[in-house]
């Protein structure tokens, strides 16, 4: 039986909720001939990630010291490497942050196939409940990705003071020296919290202000922290902008023509629809699509120094969230 064939090892990368809702998974599929083929891909597929944490366990950990010859290496001289002048994460990273990272795309995959599998379960309200569980589990992984990169675009960009991008480098090797206990609700609740509350958001539009949204962002269960950096003081325009973005899933540019839309029909108001209505799509793949639009366009902005928010509002946060820290 798949189920009892369930093993994992000493560096597995998945958790024992995540172990819990594998041997779910298996045991709604377990015994049924039509099924017998996934139980045998999921067992494989929970090696396989084994051997991926077996392999970053291999390599030495960034907040460890290393040697070779004379020359030493650790935490304060990878902050150097990657925070100084024209440096960039590629051909610097730690091998272990390297592995890492394919590591977490692979946990990606692993949980959107449990969320697939789920749905094929015969039972619906068990499939249901086994697929929100699948659901939930692949966007944690999705967050780290997500931390990841928006701490390793504030670690390299030359426009943020040298003492913040150097911890921007030292929360990053914290995530890569830590890999497989790293979970984003327990390193920066901010952020995860209010990813998850934006899901469930339902954009209206209105005056293109935000007012409806940000209220709904505090329903749902956005930390009032992330709400708090604009609602506190006085943000910047391109704050406000990439503010408004993450609210209305709408470049600054489109929002902008909207407002003028509305100004010249003499409107008060406009409707949106910011809803993904493709059921075949995880909410997990369609956040992530989300947000490396509004990164790319910030990055595209940067280089260009066009008008419009030059970082992504989950940036800003955290930019806000490294100031704050102490050395």
């Amino acid at each position: 039986m798949a189920r009892e064939a369930f093993v994992v090892g000493p560096h597995s990368p998945l958790r024992a909720e995540e172990r819990e809702l594998v041997l779910a998974v298996l045991e709604a599929v377990d015994g049924d001939p039509e099924h017998a083929e996934l139980a045998e891909v999921i067992v494989e597929q929970v090696e396989r990630l084994d051997l991926f944490g077996e392999l970053l366990a291999r390599y030495p950990s960034p907040l460890d010291e290393q040697r070779l010859g004379s020359r030493r290496r650790g935490l304060d001289t990878l902050v150097e490497a990657l925070s100084g002048p024209g440096s960039s994460i590629g051909l610097r990273a730690p091998t272990q942050a390297i592995v890492g990272r394919a590591l977490n795309f692979a946990q990606v995959n692993f949980f959107r196939m449990l969320w697939h599998v789920a749905g094929d379960i015969d039972d619906p309200a068990r499939g249901r409940a086994l697929r929100e569980i699948a659901a939930r589990q692949l966007r944690t992984s999705i967050y780290t990705q997500l931390v990841e990169e928006v701490l390793s675009d504030l670690a390299t960009d030359a426009a943020i003071e040298r003492h913040v991008r150097e911890r921007a480098v030292r929360q990053l090797a914290q995530l890569w020296g830590h890999r497989l206990t790293f979970r984003v609700h327990e390193f920066l609740p901010v952020l995860e919290a209010t990813w998850e509350a934006r899901a469930r958001v339902r954009v209206v539009g209105g005056t293109l202000v935000g007012t409806s949204e940000m209220f709904q962002l505090l329903v749902q269960g956005a930390d009032f922290g992330f709400v708090k950096l604009f609602a506190e003081r006085e943000p910047e325009a391109e704050e406000a902008q990439a503010f408004r973005e993450f609210l209305f899933g709408k470049s600054s540019e489109e929002l902008e023509e909207l407002t003028a839309r509305m100004a010249r029909e003499r409107r008060s108001s406009i409707e949106l629809d910011g809803r993904d209505t493709d059921l075949r799509r995880d909410a997990g793949s369609i956040y992530y699509e989300f947000f490396q639009a509004r990164a790319a366009r910030s990055q595209a902005r940067r280089l260009t120094r066009v008008p419009g928010p030059k970082r992504t509002a989950e940036s800003y946060v955290v930019l806000a969230w490294l100031e704050r820290l102490r050395d």
